[in-house]
């Protein structure tokens, strides 16, 4: 039944891409989708063609490349920041030769995590003699891949000759009644909650004017504060996915009925994440804003018992709720690539398992 209804959510996902366009629903996203079956479960796949990218759930340049430079603004040791600047260009320079931007991505649903699929690991050799015959020029990726909760199908793809690499550390949390709840922070998160300074809403249905207003919230925490290369989702997103049964929009109203504040909780099976969150960063602090949204994604988590993927940043906030670290993969299979391709690529390989992994850990970035 779980994997039926994903199939179903799957399919009418990629048909909305597939009819509109990916700018429809993510402006700054040129990519093309389709549908492709793994055993029991049907997978949305998006294929890129070498365009340039502008944001990272379809780009590999953006995610090792652009966005870890822009991230060293924020690093803990600035003493360090130009060696790295240098290092990550230079990587980006090579890169260039190998065209890693012409690739497909299997199981992406365009979004910063893709929650875990119960992929069969017998089926691996064949999926990538499939793949690899029908996108001969192309790379082959799956993001978001986790030893705790993807390990048996990390090692199917090892053993077909994947390349594992680390992409960045998430939080994750299987128990939040037991792990988060009792803590002290998510404590002060539910009394700052239990003031009822906003008013809280799951949206049974989503009118133009909220779906409007969600989309401003997140480009003022994602895209203003934090990057441009973040997704940018557009209220035609919002409407899909609430519409599918996708993301289910936890918001926050003033008394004047306003949302200031929102969180967009996408669940699978017994897994959740939150790819959407946001709020009115014009208003003070001391309203708790970001708090009180992301403390209405964890009361939904403990709810229904959900395994909560907290994403990655803001990592003390994290911890200090009961998160605990996970690096995640990006997995790539390109042994059906010329030497030309491939080698350039095993530069990548080098600096993010012996430079970029150590310092996510050491740094807990």
């Amino acid at each position: 039944m779980i994997a039926e209804a994903r199939n179903r959510i799957a399919a009418e996902y990629v048909a909305a891409f597939a009819s509109d366009g990916s700018r429809a629903y993510i402006g700054n996203l040129d990519t093309s989708v389709g549908l492709h079956r793994w055993g029991e479960h049907v997978l949305p796949i998006t294929v890129n063609h070498g365009e340039p990218g502008r944001t990272f759930v379809c780009s590999p340049r953006v995610s090792y490349v652009d966005y870890p430079v822009e991230e060293l603004a924020h690093f803990p040791n600035p003493a360090i920041v130009p060696v790295l600047r240098a290092l990550i260009k230079g990587v980006g320079a090579i890169l260039s030769l190998c065209d890693v931007n012409r690739i497909v991505h299997i199981n992406n649903w365009m979004m910063s995590t893709n929650l875990p699929v119960t992929l069969d690991p017998s089926l691996v050799k064949s999926q990538t003699a499939f793949f690899a015959s029908q996108y001969p020029t192309h790379l082959l990726a799956m993001r978001s891949l986790t030893r705790r909760y993807n390990a048996s199908l990390m090692d199917a793809l090892e053993a077909a000759g994947w390349v594992l690499l680390p992409s960045r550390q998430v939080f994750l949390i299987d128990d939040v009644a037991r792990d988060s709840l009792p803590r002290r922070d998510t404590k002060r998160d539910d009394r700052l909650w239990q003031r009822g300074e906003f008013g809280f809403e799951e949206l049974a249905e989503i009118c133009g004017s909220d779906a409007d207003r969600i989309i401003d919230l997140y480009r003022m925490l994602y895209l203003e504060k934090y990057s441009r290369l973040n997704p940018a989702y557009t209220p035609r997103f919002v409407s899909l996915t609430h519409d599918i049964g996708m993301i289910r929009y936890l918001v926050l109203r003033d008394r004047e009925g306003v949302i200031q504040g929102f969180g967009g909780m996408h669940r699978s099976g017994q897994y959740a994440t939150m790819p959407l969150i946001g709020y009115n960063t014009r208003m003070d602090r001391e309203h708790g804003l970001y708090r009180l949204a992301f403390h209405a994604g964890t009361l939904y988590a403990a709810r229904h018992a959900l395994r909560f993927n907290m994403s990655s940043g803001a990592t003390a906030f994290k911890r200090n709720r009961g998160a605990k670290a996970e690096m995640e993969f990006t997995a790539f299979y390109l042994r059906h690539l010329p030497l030309s391709r491939r080698y350039p690529f095993a530069c990548l390989r080098a600096v993010a398992q012996h430079i970029g992994m150590p310092m996510l850990r050491k740094y807990q970035l």
